[in-house]
């Protein structure tokens, strides 16, 4: 199908590695607006996800150590982590159908930014152990939510076969990027039991992340009209094989 409508070259060798589409896929808005979102969101998936123990693990994160500075004992800090993200499963279950469904990545990713923005906003502003966790289910469902979403837009909307692996790879560079901000975020720089330093960098990182996809189903929305008129001018097949995603008739994912 890539073929017929001139987003892929007409042989393989026509769309083999090349630089230039490694370098092209730096140059798109709608994959530098994906990877800074997944550089927000990466930051707080890893700063709401549970407290990896394993090894091999690098990014240590802290939903049992912020539970346990609510005042609960280490095993039930443990058990308490686990229904937030029994929640997110299944939410992220649901939304990742609807959005394929209606091909609105775009909107699921606001919904995941709006959802985490009223979760840090809660846990910010206070002070009651009980509310502080029932936060988490929405902070924790709105990171989780988002991923999905992130890495099947990514991939939708760059194409040759190079300058699609080069947006995912980037995609998921910005996202562990932000993993790494993370395990600095919570402790070090933001200490227990307020997080207060922390928690306002993710709430602030939650709304970029709703503006920066509001702007890309902007973006790509323009687009797409400009396509549809150039589609009116000219025949299928017309157009240099080989363009990508470039392609008038190559119809971007919001």
């Amino acid at each position: 199908r890539l073929r017929e409508t001139g987003a892929t070259g007409s042989d393989d060798n026509a769309d083999g590695f090349s630089w230039k589409e490694v370098w092209k896929a730096f140059t798109l808005p709608h994959v530098v607006l994906v990877a800074l979102t997944f550089f927000f969101d990466g930051n707080y998936v890893c700063d709401t996800s549970h407290l990896a123990t394993d090894p091999d693990i690098r990014v240590s994160s802290f939903t049992p150590s912020i539970i346990a500075s609510l005042g609960y004992t280490n095993a039930d800090a443990q058990l308490y982590s686990v229904p937030p993200f029994v929640l997110a499963f299944i939410v992220a279950i649901i939304v990742s159908y609807l959005s394929d469904r209606f091909g609105a990545r775009g909107l699921v990713t606001i919904f995941s930014g709006v959802l985490s923005t009223i979760g840090f906003a809660i846990f910010y502003g206070t002070h009651s152990n009980h509310v502080r966790y029932g936060s988490l289910f929405l902070s924790i469902t709105g990171a989780y939510t988002a991923a999905p979403a992130l890495s099947t837009w990514n991939a939708n909307n760059a194409a040759p076969y190079t300058r699609r692996a080069t947006a995912i790879a980037l995609g998921m560079i910005t996202s562990n990027s932000g993993g790494i901000l993370a395990t600095w975020l919570l402790g070090t720089l933001s200490p227990a039991p307020l997080y207060r330093t922390a928690t306002l960098v993710l709430m602030i990182f939650s709304v970029l992340m709703t503006i920066f996809s509001a702007l890309n189903i902007g973006y790509l929305k323009s687009q797409n009209r400009k396509k549809e008129e150039r589609r009116a001018r000219m025949e299928k097949g017309s157009e240099q094989p080989g363009i990508g995603d470039r392609s008038a008739w190559y119809i971007y994912s919001l």
